[in-house]
């Protein structure tokens, strides 16, 4: 039988709320996640700007809901360092709200303004539990993906960030059609090597699109899987756990009888809240549609969406096939900001979940027998590598 994700975790499964600080950004990613919600940026940018005493005060009052679960708060954008000194305002003030009360900070950012940040804001980068950073490949890769900004300067703001402070980096990397992953990975093992990232997480872009060359994707994407395996497997030989989040989760539900029980987000729980602003939301990414609250200017939450609803956004996993798919443990239903935008697309990356889902079984008995030769169990590939992705976005 086996155990769910939830009764796994018990009092050690976090809340989440992201906070939308701008949405602004200065660089051109293709693809961006925002336009696709919400067109563009000109459109929406100006009425996402954080107000630091009212979204302080209702994470306050959001975070009094948690029953002593461990609590993050994610900053989130745009590009959420352009606002650092809004970021800064609510951290100041959450920490005088709740009077000592253990709570966490993350950010997700492309990594341009670090440096800056780092002179002018020192106590709020110290303050950051973790950083996530989007970084698509090598520098070639990267810049034509993510126009505006360069690898270059990001690994030196990483250097700095890491000569001052030990603040955990996360290499955030996002496969579009003409991605690699094996590049993806290459580049995060470079930047480990010198010390400038510690884990490594990748998902498939959500768009509006299905892949036009999906068996040429296909032949690709499961030719750089393999190459990602027989690396884990060789630093797992030598006793080290290459920190790939998404990978060590799926070893650790394959070897733990764990099955996660919900989409990779679990939007459809109402458990974890968007502020963004002056609103909350499920999801930031699913538009408009799903608007739970409207925060007052004086922080206080008028509640106007019924949470019950949420439960509709994942009535799609009947078309799928979830029950029936032999990944649905791990995958848990896809994405409904990539249902929402482009079915096909998504029943596209239900065959690739499977693929790395069959891939990781064949794998499995080198796995189990590694962690018996170099006495790890495989509670320390969830701990804290797996654990990691509850703080990310989707399954890959």
């Amino acid at each position: 039988m086996s155990l769910k994700l939830d009764n796994f975790l018990g009092p050690r499964q976090p809340v989440i709320f992201h906070l939308t600080v701008t949405g602004r950004c200065q660089a051109r990613c293709e693809g961006c996640i925002n336009a696709l919600s919400f067109g563009r940026r000109e459109d929406f940018a100006d009425s996402w700007e954080c107000v630091p005493e009212r979204d302080a005060r209702a994470l306050c009052e959001l975070l009094k809901k948690t029953d002593g679960r461990p609590a993050v708060v994610a900053f989130y954008g745009g590009e959420p360092l352009l606002a650092a000194e809004k970021m800064e305002a609510v951290r100041v003030r959450l920490r005088a709200l709740l009077n000592g009360r253990p709570l966490r900070f993350m950010l997700y950012t492309n990594g341009e303004l670090l440096s800056r940040t780092l002179k002018r804001h020192p106590d709020l980068l110290r303050d950051l539990w973790l950083i996530s950073v989007s970084i698509d490949g090598s520098e070639g890769k990267h810049e034509r993906f993510r126009r505006g900004t360069s690898l270059s300067r990001i690994r030196e703001n990483l250097a700095a960030l890491k000569e001052t402070m030990g603040t955990p980096v996360l290499m955030w990397s996002t496969l579009r059609d003409e991605a690699s992953l094996r590049d993806c990975l290459e580049e995060f093992l470079r930047l480990k090597a010198r010390g400038l990232c510690d884990y490594f997480f990748w998902h498939l872009i959500e768009t509006d699109r299905p892949i036009s060359s999906f068996e040429a994707f296909c032949r690709r994407y499961l030719s750089d899987l393999a190459f990602l395996l027989e690396t884990y497997l060789s630093w797992l030989s030598s006793g080290r756990i290459l920190p790939v989040l998404p990978l060590n989760e799926l070893f650790f539900f394959l070897l733990s009888g764990i099955r996660r029980g919900h989409t990779g987000c679990g939007v459809e729980r109402a458990e974890n809240f968007d502020l963004q602003g002056g609103r909350l939301l499920p999801c930031a990414d699913l538009g408009e549609e799903f608007v739970l609250g409207e925060i007052k200017p004086s922080g206080e939450i008028a509640w106007c969406g019924n949470p019950a609803r949420l439960s509709s956004l994942v009535s799609y996993r009947r078309d799928l096939g979830c029950e029936e798919c032999p990944a649905e443990f791990y995958c848990g239903g896809r994405c409904p900001v990539l249902i929402k935008n482009s079915p096909e697309r998504a029943r596209q990356y239900c065959l690739l979940t499977r693929d790395l889902v069959n891939l990781a079984r064949e794998a499995l008995s080198e796995v189990r027998r590694l962690l018996k030769k170099t006495g790890l169990s495989p509670e320390n590939l969830y701990l804290p590598y797996g654990y990691l992705t509850l703080f990310t976005d989707v399954i890959p």
